[in-house]
């Protein structure tokens, strides 16, 4: 099965999900995702190891895959390790071998049999894992042989092989009974048990701002912004649950620093605001949809100090999107919107466009506390055009997706 690079997480995490097994290197069963010559999918189940292997299919003589397939293994205890697959691995096993990536030499490691013909040369150091991402050639080599590898690519395969086995550790996971809100209806979910949000960057490591909501009960997470190939595996760095804020942290950090927006700490009354986000993923653009409006209230639902409320239209998948002003400058972050079946239940009456953000002066508190600078508004900056602010946006904005989620059709 081929998936385009746009739905790597969806893929890598529903057919993980139901996959039972699948042979190390079929020529094309179980395969989850492909790009750029890499492969990946299950590995076959064993009492030894449980996970996703990404290897690189054969392509030419330059970088010897023709010979020694290889690749990276991750499971669902957390690790990632360098293999190897086909007859030259078998003859490895038990031998020392050397693996050096560019000009960097890594512990020396004794391979060792997994299943059939696949071996494991290694596991790879989690604190040096983007400086093996952004490394050029891999070479492995013994004390008779030598094998040079290109690493094109590899990123994009060690975050999609990652995310792979976080969701087969998922999979066995029974999703927390949790409240319906009224004002937390926009996570959108894409199936049983995945759902999709919002968040983008506030740090130039690839931290990332969304709703608590949009991440509670999640067992893996993964992350796709504009420009990207495939999804980023994350982890919840911090959550305040009174705010629904949360803070997602990067397993591997960024080759290139995202793009992060400035703050604003006030908000105020009628001014002119835009958002950007991911609602109803796998039905709209899945590039994201940008929209206007104003600030209609200070308060939100119950004079909720903590929120305002704004015109701008959000959909389920809006959440944790940001709210900015015409200079760009985050002012707040999409929460949700008023339930209207619910208000035409209690009110007899259905409402218009009530949508809540989280205030700035909120947010701004949260991530101070675990250690993120935000950047400061600049009191000079000049208005910008609707273009050059959703420009800005998409740039910064997430896709947020979710596997292990709530059983639910849309919150």
């Amino acid at each position: 099965m081929r998936i385009g690079a746009g739905a790597v997480c969806a893929a890598v995490v529903m057919a993980a999900v139901s996959a039972v097994s699948s042979s190390p290197m079929s020529a094309s069963e179980g395969i989850l995702w492909e790009k750029d010559g890499w492969r990946v999918r299950t590995l076959a189940s064993s009492a030894s190891a449980q996970g996703c292997q990404a290897v690189k299919a054969p392509t030419s003589r330059l970088d010897a895959s023709g010979v020694a397939p290889w690749g990276f293994i991750g499971t669902v205890d957390g690790r990632l390790s360098l293999a190897m697959v086909g007859p030259a691995a078998e003859r490895m096993i038990g031998k020392k071998v050397t693996v050096t990536v560019d000009d960097w030499r890594l512990p020396p490691a004794v391979p060792r049999r997994l299943s059939r013909d696949l071996a494991v040369i290694g596991e790879l150091p989690a604190k040096q894992m983007s400086r093996i991402a952004a490394a050029r050639w891999l070479t492995i080599s013994t004390t008779t042989a030598k094998a040079r590898y290109r690493m094109t690519g590899a990123e994009a395969a060690l975050s999609a092989v990652s995310l792979c086995a976080n969701a087969i550790r998922a999979a066995g996971a029974k999703p927390p009974a949790t409240p319906r809100s009224v004002n937390r209806d926009t996570k959108s979910e894409t199936s049983s048990r995945m759902s999709a949000g919002t968040g983008f960057y506030v740090s130039a490591s690839g931290d990332v701002l969304t709703n608590a909501h949009v991440v509670e009960g999640c067992s893996a997470i993964g992350i796709k912004g504009h420009g990207d190939t495939g999804f980023r595996a994350v982890r919840v760095r911090a959550s305040d649950i009174k705010h629904d804020l949360a803070l997602l942290g990067m397993l591997m950090p960024p080759i290139n620093p995202p793009a992060v927006l400035a703050w604003r700490r006030e908000t105020r009354l009628g001014e002119y605001i835009s958002i950007f986000g991911f609602p109803y993923m796998g039905r709209l653009a899945s590039a994201g949809t940008f929209s206007r409006g104003d600030i209609a209230a200070l308060a939100g639902m119950n004079d909720n100090d903590a929120q305002f409320q704004l015109s701008a239209p959000v959909q389920p998948g809006n959440s944790g999107g940001p709210v900015v002003d015409e200079r760009g400058h985050v002012v707040g972050v999409v929460v949700g919107r008023l339930n209207p079946l619910a208000m035409v239940r209690e009110k007899g009456d259905f409402p218009q466009n009530v949508n809540f953000a989280i205030k700035s002066a909120h947010a701004i508190p949260f991530m101070e506390a675990h250690g993120i600078a935000v950047a400061a508004a600049e009191p000079n900056a000049p208005r910008l055009s609707g273009p050059d602010v959703a420009e800005r946006l998409r740039s910064s904005a997430v896709l947020v997706m979710c596997a292990g989620g709530l059983e639910t059709s849309s919150r």
